[in-house]
């Protein structure tokens, strides 16, 4: 109905299920990553069942045409850790210029928790909720092409010692795109408390980019791109990210990206064609 709606999404992750190569390589799974009941009338809304957290900007919206690299940034793979769904319930809408959302999810599993929280995830599968990891999310978007959030997420982990791991991670984010000038910054950190391995992880990417399709005569988009980006998930491991890139969008859904850059001393090229649907 116009309020009422199922949003689902399966996916076969790593291409196959179960397998394993010749060179010893393991299969991938299958994924429900989102089955929920989604209710919104406008102003206010409600879902439940297997939900997206809504920490940062690419979780919940993590397909390829929705960011300007060929892989998501690294930064959101280890403080973030993308793709992060669980059983739970949301309650969200919107006041004016302002976007709110409250999310209550599954529970994090504290004996995986160590220089991240990537390894915690349960996804659903027997997830349980005795502290709930707490998502409370918030956006602007009253001024024209801008776009400024953040979010709080809370969970107090159990572990199979009736002890548990205290995970805070606070995220604060904007993207601004107007007169072909792109701009998007993330910032995250994860508080330990009770963890042996360390006690933050934190990191950012911070992308530039103009749109040259008027220039060059194209249809659809074709941004020229840079991103810098540095993560930290212990007292020692710091990576650094500088990359510098092209992507081409003839429809909305529709991308080609190509990049050169490094990771530490390490150099990185990559060429990737992105969908979603």
């Amino acid at each position: 109905s116009p309020e009422w709606s199922m949003m689902s999404e399966v996916e076969i992750e790593h291409n196959m299920v179960g397998s394993e190569t010749s060179l010893g390589y393991k299969g991938g799974y299958l994924a429900m990553e989102q089955a929920h009941l989604n209710y919104w009338n406008g102003s206010f809304g409600f879902k439940g069942g297997v939900i997206l957290v809504p920490a940062g900007i690419i979780n919940e919206y993590h397909e390829p045409p929705t960011f300007m690299s060929v892989e998501r940034p690294e930064y959101n793979k280890y403080i973030i850790p993308t793709t992060w769904f669980d059983n739970g319930f949301s309650f969200y809408g919107t006041k004016g210029d302002f976007n709110w959302n409250v999310t209550l999810t599954g529970d994090l599993d504290g004996d995986e928790i160590g220089a991240g929280i990537r390894g915690a995830r349960l996804k659903g599968y027997y997830s349980k909720a005795s502290s709930w990891t707490k998502t409370i999310q918030g956006s602007f978007t009253g001024v024209d092409g801008l776009k400024l959030g953040g979010s709080v997420t809370m969970n107090d982990a159990p572990k199979d010692d009736g002890t548990s791991v205290g995970v805070t991670l606070t995220e604060f984010n904007g993207t601004y795109y107007k007169n072909n000038m792109y701009a998007r910054m993330e910032y995250g950190m994860i508080d330990y408390t009770d963890n042996p391995t360390t006690d933050t992880s934190n990191g950012y990417y911070l992308d530039l980019g103009y749109n040259v399709a008027e220039l060059v005569g194209c249809d659809g988009d074709m941004f020229v791109w840079t991103r810098t980006s540095n993560y930290t998930r212990d007292d020692v491991e710091s990576i650094d990210i500088s990359l510098f890139g092209l992507t081409y969008k003839p429809l909305e859904n529709v991308s080609f990206k190509f990049e050169l850059g490094s990771k530490n001393d390490a150099d990185v090229m990559r060429f990737g064609l992105g969908y979603m649907f």
